[in-house]
């Protein structure tokens, strides 16, 4: 029986594979989550035929990373996009691939926040001014003439 080919983030993935950082340790600035870029950009692509419904979420990873894995989403989820990543040559070709394409799903707000990753607890926390709370609030919402 062989053992799990899992390996710590390698930056250099980053481009071969189309990922993205997405988590971080807040102590030590490792690397714990990526997203697919694909994912992100794209959207999955539909199988013809299939009987399943199209996934939306974003395709996420965390440490430790089995890029075996990674490139088993591409090949299977991403099959149409990722024959043409891998015709490009350069680093720089593939990193704008995914920037040179206008898509709706990459304007949706699901783009910028992490919309699902494994065993992760998903929080946005916003830090708003008081200044900004009591302009809105005070100024805007209640008026005391009426």
């Amino acid at each position: 029986m062989s053992g799990k080919r899992s390996s710590g983030y390698v930056k250099d993935n980053d481009i071969r594979y189309g990922l993205k950082v997405a988590y971080r340790d807040p102590k030590s600035s490792k690397v714990t989550g990526l997203q697919c870029r694909f994912c992100i950009a794209f959207g999955r692509e539909e199988k013809v035929g299939s009987k399943h419904k199209v996934a939306t979420t974003v395709q996420g990873w965390s440490h430790p990373f089995r890029y075996d894995n990674i490139e088993n989403h591409l090949r299977n989820q991403h099959f149409g996009q990722w024959v043409l990543y891998q015709a490009l040559e350069s680093s720089s070709e593939r990193a704008s691939f995914f920037d040179d394409i206008s898509v709706t799903f990459k304007n949706s707000i699901k783009a910028h926040f992490s919309s699902s990753f494994l065993g992760a607890k998903r929080q946005i926390v916003y830090n708003i001014e008081k200044d900004i709370v009591d302009t809105i609030v005070g100024d805007m919402m209640f008026n005391l003439e009426d």
